[in-house]
């Protein structure tokens, strides 16, 4: 995972590279994006967005505050569902996974280099928090074919099914990263790109079984204990905005 994140910065980074030598190199000419990353919209009213990324789908209203700073207000939802089948012991296992992400965050960006020419001039460094009021997973897993032991064949439902909850608790988490934010496409449109990550509460483990599954449930705060220190949240994100006023 952390590779992937690492080969996206990367990407990003040489775009952006390219697209300021292109701004550059035009003769004098000025590029189509304003002298500041956030002309547009100060000090009119807000921008509308929708963005889609690892935490969710959802809203944000983003205002400018000024030549080199910026305020976001979101709402993210996040569903998730899958089903994975692996092979453990030479036994087949379905397991239902499940995560929720729902959140409203606050963040605040600062461009550094917002009067400068080219692409570059809309990377900001972002700080502020998320209140997660939703924030859990769930494993569900069991036997894909019955058990065999000696002549005897047990069926999945005699095993069991065995099902792992974790969850953090409702609080402020707090966020940090970087972004491409207000990259104008036109007096209206723009767009945004956010890599960070939010920093969370310790995870509780709770876990159910039926059938001969019953006593594992005794492992949970085993796994409590394994992934107490999971508490990266990363965000990549990418938002589109619409500005009502010119």
């Amino acid at each position: 995972m952390n590779i992937r994140f690492t080969y996206l910065a990367m990407l990003i980074s040489l775009l952006t590279f390219a697209a300021t030598t292109e701004a550059v190199a035009g003769d004098g000419e000025r590029d189509s994006i304003p002298e500041s990353a956030y002309e547009y919209g100060y000090p009119n009213p807000f921008a509308l967005g929708v963005h889609v990324g690892t935490t969710g789908v959802g809203l944000h209203i983003y205002q400018p505050l000024g030549n080199h700073f910026g305020l976001r207000l979101g709402g993210s939802f996040m569903p998730f569902r899958t089903s994975i089948v692996g092979n453990y012991g030479n036994r087949d296992v379905r397991s239902d996974v499940s995560a929720k992400a729902n959140n409203v965050s606050l963040l605040v960006g600062w461009a550094p280099f917002a009067q400068q020419r080219g692409f570059f001039r809309t990377f900001n460094i972002q700080v502020g928090g998320a209140y997660f009021f939703d924030l859990s997973g769930k494993l569900e897993s069991r036997l894909v074919d019955g058990y065999q032991y000696g002549d005897i064949n047990v069926h999945p439902d005699r095993v069991g099914t065995i099902t792992t909850h974790v969850n953090w608790k409702e609080t402020v988490n707090p966020y940090a990263g970087i972004g491409w934010s207000n990259i104008v496409l036109d007096s209206r449109f723009s767009v945004s790109i956010d890599l960070g990550a939010y920093y969370l509460s310790k995870p509780s483990v709770s876990m159910e079984a039926t059938g001969l599954l019953e006593e594992n449930v005794n492992n949970a705060p085993t796994i409590e204990n394994n992934i107490q220190n999971y508490r990266y949240l990363p965000r990549v994100e990418v938002g589109f905005s619409y500005r009502f006023w010119k």
